[in-house]
């Protein structure tokens, strides 16, 4: 048993954040006394907040928005993950200094797999947006050998560049890129839709052909009241949709595994946080 161990989230707006009930919630599975703690910075107090957290004996953060561009490039050990999303959610001390990691696309693959029964090897994928939440998810994705791969946003050169720049990483998929404007020619082609943004949202309405989503899984990176996405597509009749939360729970557990070598599990606490979730909705 271990004692005092120190965690935090950094964030930008922090407030809300579910990770100190998650990690607890770890915590206690394995009788470990650990603080975890909301801490709200700004650009210039990121990294000398990250450098001081270590240097005091810290044990693990959490990065959420906007920084995690910003850990990522602070970090002097680099895990695979991190260095193919560009972008870091997790940070640890290494023997070689601060180590970075992505957990969000393994935690979306693990949520996929175990919690709702889909496997991405061999579907048909679209994914909507080509931000920071893409680039985290994507080779996670990639790695799993989908049948085809789409990217599609408002922004076609945007999406053209991360498509370009996965194809080399991953050269067995077939990836494409276009813009939101063509997926009314696209209806009826995927497997799973994926929403990485609000991209598509204006004034509370979805900007997007409801053909896209009909008979399709919907999976909404967004949970609780803003997975306004996975509401729409329900509407719209996808066969099946889910939020983030489950992604949120998955990627938690790895990060508490690369700090603590102890692999959580992880229903009972999704299942208190579905129902918080619903009653803070």
């Amino acid at each position: 048993m271990s004692e005092g161990k120190q965690f935090a989230v950094l964030g930008s707006p922090v407030e809300h954040s579910l990770s100190p009930v998650i990690h607890q919630h770890f915590a206690a599975q394995f009788g470990y006394d650990i603080t975890y703690a909301r801490q709200l910075l700004q650009r210039d107090t990121f990294e000398p907040f990250v450098r001081k957290f270590f240097a005091a004996g810290g044990v693990g953060l959490n990065v959420t928005l906007p920084f995690k561009l910003q850990a990522n490039e602070c970090a002097r050990w680099h895990d695979v993950s991190a260095h193919q999303a560009a972008a870091a959610n997790t940070l640890a001390m290494t023997d070689q200094g601060i180590g970075a990691w992505n957990t969000d696309g393994a935690g979306l693959v693990n949520d996929l797999r175990h919690r709702h029964g889909f496997e991405p090897g061999g579907k048909k994928i679209l994914i909507l947006g080509a931000g920071g939440a893409t680039q985290g998810i994507l080779g996670p994705i990639l790695a799993c050998r989908p049948a085809s791969l789409a990217l599609a946003n408002r922004t076609l050169t945007k999406a053209q560049n991360l498509a370009r720049n996965a194809q080399h990483l991953h050269p067995q998929c077939h990836i494409s890129a276009f813009s939101l404007t063509e997926l009314n020619e696209r209806s009826g082609d995927f497997d799973l839709v994926i929403n990485s943004t609000s991209l598509g949202l204006h004034d509370g309405r979805i900007m997007l052909p409801a053909e896209v989503v009909r008979n399709t899984f919907c999976y909404d990176l967004s949970y609780g009241a803003s997975a306004r996405f996975a509401r729409w597509a329900r509407d719209a009749g996808a066969s099946s949709v889910a939020d983030g939360l489950g992604m949120l729970v998955e990627q938690a557990a790895l990060s508490f595994a690369i700090w603590l070598g102890d692999k959580p599990q992880t229903q009972q606490v999704y299942q208190l946080l579905v129902e918080r979730t619903q009653h803070d909705g």
